[in-house]
């Protein structure tokens, strides 16, 4: 990991941020350094999070009102300076500017609703419909049902219902004239709006002429298109970017220590993403036309909680198999990195016990399958694990003669698994001394990266090692016809008992020498190792 510094003026902050956000590779840190300290007491602090709630909530009632394209314009190198010489009042003429806007979307909503209405009323109002209803009327789809329902109590009346919107209808009532007044009575009642409410007597007489029917629809449309094109003319543009900023300075995660005259930044970056960070860097430069002042530096012994970055296996195919070792927990950087050895270990095992020809060649198929279908989620970790675990599968089904299931079909190149249960039963625990002796050679080479090289010989590291061998190899002594008597005799057993003593004595010399723990720790801050000869 790199640690990253960036000084720059408080108006181009925000860009940073910015870009900084979109990589995606830094985590922000709290501003750290001796440099850095007499900065503490001179710090502005502006509530960007109340500026952010402010216009977001204007923001988000813009955008409610719909019809309206939406693109966040780069504000200018001036507009940034004023905003960072007095962030409030900006904000503040940046929502009286919006109040306007806001008051003109709304006239113009007004007017679109109601074009809208008496175009889809003209298009309702079939001409030969509506010289035979006795009625027609606008009227809420929620208690259309209902309505229709009075009209059931007279068998004499019939009614056709066209919707124009969501929330409203056309109804046309057939029937003879002297159910006129029942009928407008029930207007009255469910507060349905006569069709002359909505159009005058001259459109009326359009929608009885065909051609001049036609012309009228044209005419809705055209005006309509009108105050659509003038909806999207009005710029909302400025307070989605500003939106857009002041989410990003308000963030509790961006800590930047701030004054009147400067911003400061820091944070981690992984070493292979350092020329991802340069570039945006670089592309902010040359918005603003100056030079930003960056460095990179390893992390020093006063820097804590370092994170720790998925390291990239390769070939990349493999990355997503990084997961199987997440399982049993996140490598330090001074760790050896088990990925590789995790997915060899576990492929191995799964031959072991699974063995096959025919299973392990499926298991590969699906692998190859999954690898090529998907490229993210689980199905593409499931399909990267199949591939090693299939071929793994087929190697072992040969050694064991085993083609789904069934022996006989090739002969065994190691020893048949049915017939040969104590040979399996060796086997599958030498697999595993050996895996614990490996796990214990990499606790060894961490121990010594860490400054501890005496470490590299207690219970995580020889010592253990000279224990589960011997324990394993006098095993298959007494098994091979060994007694207990000639066990305690047998070389197997000291090999046991040095393990045990060098990993109980290692630990106490350790924690009992001072001098040798301050070392440990000086070394471990500097990331050098202690010199034995110090014990």
């Amino acid at each position: 990991m790199k640690k990253v510094t960036i000084i720059t003026l408080p108006e181009y902050e925000s860009l940073i941020l910015e870009s900084m956000g979109d990589t995606g590779v830094t985590q922000l840190k709290e501003v750290t350094g001796p440099e850095f300290e007499d900065l503490g007491g001179i710090t502005t602090e502006v509530d960007y999070k109340a500026l952010y709630e402010k216009v977001h909530t204007r923001y988000m009632e813009l955008l409610a009102m719909g019809d309206i394209d939406v693109e966040r314009v780069a504000l200018s190198l001036d507009d940034l300076r004023k905003f960072s010489d007095s962030p409030e009042d900006e904000v503040q003429a940046l929502l009286d500017e919006t109040e306007k806007v806001v008051e003109e979307l709304r006239e113009m909503r007004r007017k679109l609703d109601e074009v809208k209405v008496k175009m889809e009323a003209v298009r309702a109002l079939e001409p030969e419909e509506f010289k035979r209803c006795i009625a027609a009327g606008l009227i809420r789809n929620e208690i259309a049902s209902r309505f229709e329902g009075y009209l059931k109590r007279y068998p004499d009346l019939s009614s056709k219902a066209v919707e124009i919107s969501p929330e409203e209808s056309f109804i046309f009532i057939f029937g003879p004239e002297e159910r006129r007044k029942w009928i407008e009575a029930l207007y009255l009642v469910f507060n349905v709006r006569d069709v002359f409410d909505v159009l005058d007597s001259g459109e009326i007489l359009l929608v009885l002429d065909p051609e001049k029917r036609s012309e009228a629809l044209k005419g809705y449309e055209e005006e309509l298109n009108k105050i659509q094109g003038e909806m999207a003319e009005l710029t909302i543009g400025k307070i989605a970017r500003m939106d857009r900023i002041l989410n990003v300075l308000s963030n509790r995660r961006a800590r930047v220590l701030r004054t009147k005259v400067i911003s400061v930044l820091q944070g981690w970056v992984p070493n292979n993403k350092v020329s991802v960070l340069e570039k945006a860097i670089d592309e902010v430069e040359s918005k603003i036309g100056e030079d930003l002042f960056v460095w990179f530096e390893d992390p020093g012994h006063d820097d804590h909680h370092v994170p720790n970055p998925a390291p990239e296996l390769q070939p990349s195919f493999l990355q997503p198999a990084w997961v199987l070792t997440t399982l049993r927990g996140w490598p330090d950087p001074h760790e050896v990195n088990p990925s590789y050895l995790s997915i060899l270990i576990f492929s191995f095992q799964f031959g072991v016990m699974f063995g096959d020809v025919g299973q392990g060649a499926i298991f590969l198929l699906l692998g190859l399958i999954f690898t090529w279908r998907f490229k993210t989620g689980m199905a593409s970790k499931i399909g990267v694990l199949f591939i090693p675990m299939g071929i793994a599968s087929v190697i072992f089904g040969f050694l064991y003669g085993e083609v789904f299931l069934i022996e006989g079909l090739i002969h065994p190149i190691l020893f048949s698994p049915l017939h040969h249960i104590g040979d399996l039963m060796k086997t599958i625990l030498g697999v595993a001394v050996a895996e614990i002796c490996l796990s214990h050679i990499i606790a060894s080479i961490n121990h010594i990266r860490e400054g501890d090289p005496l470490g590299a010989l207690g219970q995580h590291g020889l010592g253990s090692i000279l224990f589960v061998v011997g324990l394993y190899l006098g095993g298959l002594a007494f098994l091979g016809g060994l007694s207990i008597s000639e066990m305690f005799s047998h070389w197997t057993f000291y090999m046991m008992l040095t393990g045990l003593i060098v990993a109980g004595v290692i630990p106490l010399v350790t924690s009992i020498v001072p001098l040798y723990r301050k070392k440990v720790l000086v070394a471990s801050a500097e990331g050098q190792a202690p010199d034995p000869s110090c014990s």
